[in-house]
């Protein structure tokens, strides 16, 4: 298993690495980083009885500028952090040519990816890889699950894992999961719903839930609660500034998260300034 690493050769992207091997180092796997750059276009003044040519030139000499910037990332990784990841910061990496969430969810099938890291910025003015738009493609069009780390996230450890949770059935896989991660990491799991209604019925939701991981929820390695609001990227908000979450944690539903990940509530809960996310496919 690896992890997959989508990459801008940014910044950010560098730093966000941080985040990939200290996950790559407590789940003993290895990191795979992935660069996608699109389709290089003709200039329109070229002869068209040329264009076949010039088109395969111009593939040839773009993938080898991003073979060269690849191989420049990967050894400023390796001055970066190989006196503290001397095991894991030596990386394999693929390159793509074509849109990004259709090759970013291709290779992390390919490397059998267990998750997908990916450096979130808030997009301004014209939208880059990694900057908005593509970002949610990914989400979109892997199934793998996706850590989204923002671009001023200071690292600390993962100590309070947060999951907001709609109180279906596909809850019980999620929550199986989080408690095979947080043992890997330490950490407690807070569950929450955020609501408005249907209190009574909602409440006997949780109470099942608590039964059926009594163990967990006795020695409070989780928890199960309600939060109280109309609107539900508020709720999510309040109850990570209040509770102090270093990770937030969401299933993304075709029926429930599909118009919520193609929405404004979106980037407000994947661009959070503090807090990487989590995200989980059904």
């Amino acid at each position: 298993m690896s992890i997959l690493f989508p990459t801008d050769f940014s910044e950010h992207s560098a730093k966000t690495f941080g985040f990939a091997l200290d996950l790559a180092k407590k789940l003993n796997e290895t990191i795979t980083l992935v660069h996608v750059y699109p389709v290089p276009m003709n200039y329109p003044s070229i002869d068209e009885t040329r264009l076949g040519d010039v088109s395969e030139e111009l593939i040839n000499v773009t993938e080898s500028a991003m073979e060269d910037r690849l191989r420049q990332f990967k050894t400023d990784l390796q001055d970066r952090y190989g006196s503290s990841h001397p095991e894991l910061v030596r990386v394999n990496g693929i390159l793509r040519m074509g849109f990004v969430g259709e090759e970013v969810a291709r290779a992390a099938d390919e490397v059998k990816a267990s998750y997908i890291v990916i450096g979130a910025k808030k997009p301004t003015g014209l939208k880059k890889f990694l900057g908005g738009s593509d970002v949610g493609a990914i989400i979109k069009k892997s199934h793998v699950p996706i850590f989204t780390v923002p671009e001023n996230y200071h690292f600390r450890s993962i100590d309070k894992i947060a999951y907001a949770t709609d109180l279906t059935f596909n809850d019980n896989d999620v929550i199986s999961r989080l408690i095979e991660l947080a043992l890997k990491f330490g950490s407690i799991i807070k569950c929450f719903h955020v609501h408005d209604s249907n209190l009574e019925v909602e409440n006997a939701i949780i109470s099942d839930f608590i039964e059926r991981y009594k163990t967990e929820a006795n020695n409070r390695t989780i928890t199960f609660e309600l939060v109280d609001n109309i609107n539900i990227t508020d709720g999510i908000d309040y109850y990570v500034n209040q509770h102090d979450i270093d990770l937030l944690v969401v299933l993304k539903q075709k029926t429930y998260w599909l118009d919520i990940f193609e929405s404004s509530v979106t980037k407000k809960l994947v661009f959070h300034e503090d807090v990487p996310m989590l995200i989980y496919h059904d």
